[in-house]
């Protein structure tokens, strides 16, 4: 068996291998993502940017690290089946990278929303000798019969006895399986004030992606109240905007929700595609921001009323006491290391 230290090594030179702007495969897997109209180019490029920045600084050698891989302490034998979403770009790749760093045989159902960018990585995998097993696919029968030690599930939380009735009913998982299921659905964001850099950061927050997945922040807690600084925020959005365009297109139903909004003279700004408008309630409908004037405190109420379907708290210094925090700059650009739900994927 290949030392735990060669693995690593051999992970990270592969990594950086498929990211390179000479790798043709995934240069082609990018343009029929965005030929099917899949994902902007933009979100994309985003995305790639940002695992290059990572990978190449050294942060898998010191994920590996962190979670404190060694010769005795890896999951080479087991078996990881990951059910990976598909509402982001490649929001797949850190489960992917985890499991097969771990040393644990990877079973991957891909997303059909998402089927090629992360293929293109398993695959550049598949040229590198790795000891631990590596499948994938977008058919979720394919795995059936494998008995999976581990269950990773990133998505609804509606969706999810769903997907243990199937795995169970086509041995998919062994008996004592570990189930692994995420589904926090957003991000808050706490705004002390309105300096360029806390507003270029929040936009970027809020607006990559279109607001999609759950380190996107839908709700934001400020002292400044919104009516306050609306043509000033709307500004740095219009900008975004103009280097980011938004792919996706809201439902009638956000319409609705600015008559409703208006008929109560509720405060917001309706942005075609988006709306910005101020109430603590939950933010069901996408393309929303909620915006909540309060303090500290605030935060920490809406933390404990918004549960587990809350991811994390950004603010511009990372420290709110009673809740996860991380940095606001951080919001769209996570260590590979950063814990979905509170947990390390290793």
């Amino acid at each position: 068996m290949r030392s735990m230290k060669s693995h690593i090594s051999t992970i990270a030179k592969a990594t950086k291998e498929w990211l390179q702007p000479g790798n043709l495969v995934l240069k082609e897997d990018i343009e029929q993502t965005v030929d099917e109209g899949l994902f902007s180019f933009e979100d994309i490029k985003f995305q790639i940017r940002t695992l290059k920045q990572n990978i190449e600084s050294g942060q898998i050698e010191e994920w590996a690290n962190r979670a404190g891989l060694s010769e005795t302490k890896n999951s080479f034998g087991s078996k990881v089946l990951c059910l990976h979403a598909g509402n982001l770009p490649l929001v797949g790749f850190q489960d992917a990278l985890g499991t097969i760093l771990s040393g644990a045989d990877y079973f991957g159902k891909l997303s059909r929303k998402d089927p090629y960018l992360l293929q293109s990585f398993l695959r550049k995998l598949d040229e590198f000798p790795l000891e631990n097993n590596i499948q994938y696919s977008t058919d979720f029968n394919l795995f059936a019969g494998i008995k999976a030690d581990k269950v990773l599930f990133a998505g609804v939380e509606s969706s999810i006895d769903a997907v243990k009735e199937i795995a169970i009913a086509q041995n998919s998982v062994a008996e004592d399986v570990e189930w692994v299921m995420r589904s926090a659905k957003f991000s808050m964001a706490y705004i002390p004030d309105e300096s360029t850099q806390v507003m270029e950061d929040l936009v970027e927050a809020v607006f990559r992606y279109g607001g999609r997945g759950c380190r996107s922040v839908a709700v934001v807690v400020s002292p400044i109240r919104f009516g306050r600084l609306k043509c000033h925020f709307q500004d740095y959005v219009e900008s975004f905007w103009l280097k980011n365009p938004q792919l996706n297109k809201p439902k009638e139903i956000l319409g609705h929700q600015f008559a409703y909004n208006k008929a109560i003279e509720r405060e917001q700004a309706w942005m075609n595609d988006f709306l910005i408008q101020e109430t603590e309630e939950f933010p069901e409908l996408d393309f929303t921001l909620h915006w909540v004037e309060g303090n500290e405190d605030k935060v920490r109420e809406l933390a404990n009323k918004y549960g587990s379907a809350l991811q994390t708290v950004y603010t511009t210094d990372g420290i709110i006491e009673g809740v996860s925090n991380d940095f606001l700059s951080k919001a769209q650009t996570p260590d590979l290391w950063w814990k979905p739900d509170g947990m390390d994927v290793i």
